[in-house]
């Protein structure tokens, strides 16, 4: 959200948001001081991620404390523009809580060009990174399992190094048109089974994620976007 984020200086990242009503980052934030943040903007696929230790917390947002920032590669995100913002404070932010992907959010997910993963490492800390293809690049193994590929990046690995010490992560699916989210909690593993990657035209290997809790929230994003185009490096051809 242009406006919202502000360097105070070269190690110091002002966000002027604060978690809406229901979602787990509020109470993420009250617990622990490890944070990553990714910065990114879907309509010049420009990205950077930021980790540091989380600073004073104010009712309208919170301080980041810098200590490692990276500026990323552009693969893999679909340029999307803003096109408007919706005044949440008459909206509902239903929130519906299971342990699983029902036959909707499955479809939600299958259908997905874009996603963004959150993992930990008991020594460098919090991650946030940013994970895109065609639709359907996330498959649906069943209501509490889902499988997506890894192919060539930034080769910085943190990711995947994450939660090969530490399984448990976070995804987060935004209904881009809408503003509703979906988060999916649970354990993730790398898989090298090179006859499973091979299912996947150009991954050089596989995340297969346990669901253990879905949170859907409605209206939790105040931005509507509009899709431009696919990242020219996504592998393979899109399937209508």
């Amino acid at each position: 959200m242009p406006g919202f984020l502000q360097a105070l200086d070269e190690n110091t990242l002002r966000i002027y948001a604060a978690p809406i009503p229901y979602d787990p980052l509020g109470e993420n934030l009250n617990t622990g001081n490890e944070i990553g943040v990714l910065v990114i903007e879907l309509s010049t696929r420009r990205r950077m991620k930021v980790k540091g230790k989380l600073g004073w917390q104010h009712g309208g947002g919170f301080l980041v404390h810098a200590e490692r920032v990276y500026a990323l590669c552009p693969k893999y995100i679909q340029a999307r523009e803003e096109i408007g913002r919706v005044d949440r404070s008459d909206k509902r932010h239903d929130k519906y809580l299971t342990t699983e992907l029902s036959v909707n959010q499955q479809d939600w997910v299958g259908r997905a060009d874009t996603f963004f993963i959150a993992s930990f490492h008991p020594e460098t800390g919090a991650d946030a990174s940013h994970r895109g293809r065609h639709p359907g690049f996330v498959r649906i193994v069943n209501a509490r399992k889902i499988v997506f590929p890894d192919y060539s990046g930034n080769n910085m690995f943190n990711t995947l190094g994450n939660i090969t010490a530490n399984p448990n992560a976070g995804l987060l699916f935004i209904d881009f048109e809408n503003g509703s989210t979906l988060q999916v909690t649970g354990r993730a593993s790398v898989i090298w089974d090179q006859d499973r990657i091979e299912e996947f035209a150009g991954a050089e290997r596989l995340v297969e994620f346990e669901i253990e809790q879905v949170i859907k929230i409605a209206n939790a994003v105040p931005l509507r976007w509009e899709f431009l185009g696919y990242s020219p490096f996504n592998p393979g051809k899109r399937k209508d």
